[in-house]
């Protein structure tokens, strides 16, 4: 601090202050150095994985196993560090925490997936008694998996289950044939399916799944809903030599089966409540009701 003499006699005091300047990050008084992509020659601060895909259709790891010497540049400040372990990150998290934005929030709002509603029909009916009887819905951290299992033989039925999850979900479902087994899984991936089918996810019979109640007090609902049961638990057999003939459901959830046991009692019909099975034997109560669901016809 330095004294001077003004015109009018006054003394004043003159404060000279030059702070250092502010070395800005990964410089460190020099500057950065260039490296070449081992692939197309060209310099780049720092060879990334948007360089890699965007020019050469390559990810990173493949980059690594095809030149494990490469120097692909300095590496970012924050890598590997955390809010708590960096000032500055946990800085940026609190503003962008208090703006309740952050860079890609307008590319969010125009990419976001509304997931509509699904229709009650007969169609979402059959679909429903397709899941309660062969059907499982699991929950992942960030989706849901719709997946029924299938006898690789019936090659329409499979056919006929793709194609309603392919019209209510709007998504083009995934078949797999098990190997060494008689089995194939149709199934999706989507978020919301059981809030949007009003079925619980996990184990059916810990569940105690049952028929759902809109279904239930509508006639053709409840035929559909009968159609996709006893097409994926159910079977229709008629033995000549002994001159029967049955048609019968089979599940281990009790709930499930004093629903349709229930729905059948309300249609006219005279089923057989079992350990495990619904079960109809009267010949004419068999075909009348193999007529009624259509069982088997897909067209």
């Amino acid at each position: 601090m330095e004294p001077t003499l003004k015109n009018n006699g006054e003394i004043s005091y003159k404060c000279e202050f030059n702070p250092p300047k502010r070395k800005q990050r990964g410089m460190v008084g020099r500057e950065p150095a260039m490296v070449r992509c081992n692939l197309c020659n060209q310099e780049l601060g720092r060879i990334t994985e948007t360089h890699l895909w965007h020019k050469h259709k390559m990810h990173f790891p493949k980059f690594i196993r095809r030149f494990p010497n490469a120097n692909i540049g300095p590496l970012p400040w924050n890598k590997g560090e955390t809010k708590k372990t960096n000032l500055s990150l946990l800085k940026l998290s609190d503003t962008l925490k208090t703006k309740k934005v952050w860079n890609f929030t307008n590319w969010q709002k125009e990419h976001k997936i509304y997931y509509h509603n699904l229709e009650k029909d007969r169609s979402l009916a059959e679909l429903i008694g397709t899941v309660l009887g062969g059907g499982t819905l699991e929950r992942f951290p960030r989706t849901e998996r719709l997946r029924i299992i299938c006898n690789s033989k019936e090659k329409e039925h499979i056919l006929h289950i793709a194609d309603m999850l392919r019209t209510k979900f709007k998504k083009l479902p995934h078949i797999f044939k098990r190997p060494n087994k008689n089995a194939t899984d149709v199934y999706i991936y989507q978020c919301k399916i059981s809030k949007r089918l009003g079925l619980s996810t996990g184990n059916k019979i810990e569940n105690n799944v049952g028929i759902p109640s809109w279904i239930k007090h509508n006639k053709k609902f409840a035929i559909s809903c009968l159609k996709g049961l006893f097409e994926t638990d159910g079977c229709f057999v008629e033995d000549e030599d002994n001159y029967t003939q049955i048609i019968e459901f089979k599940n281990n959830c009790k709930r499930l089966r004093e629903d349709v046991y229930s729905i059948l009692c309300r249609l006219g019909y005279h089923p057989q409540f079992g350990k495990n099975y619904i079960r109809l034997a009267r010949k004419t109560e068999v075909y009348s009701f193999k007529k009624l669901i259509n069982f088997r016809n897909y067209s």
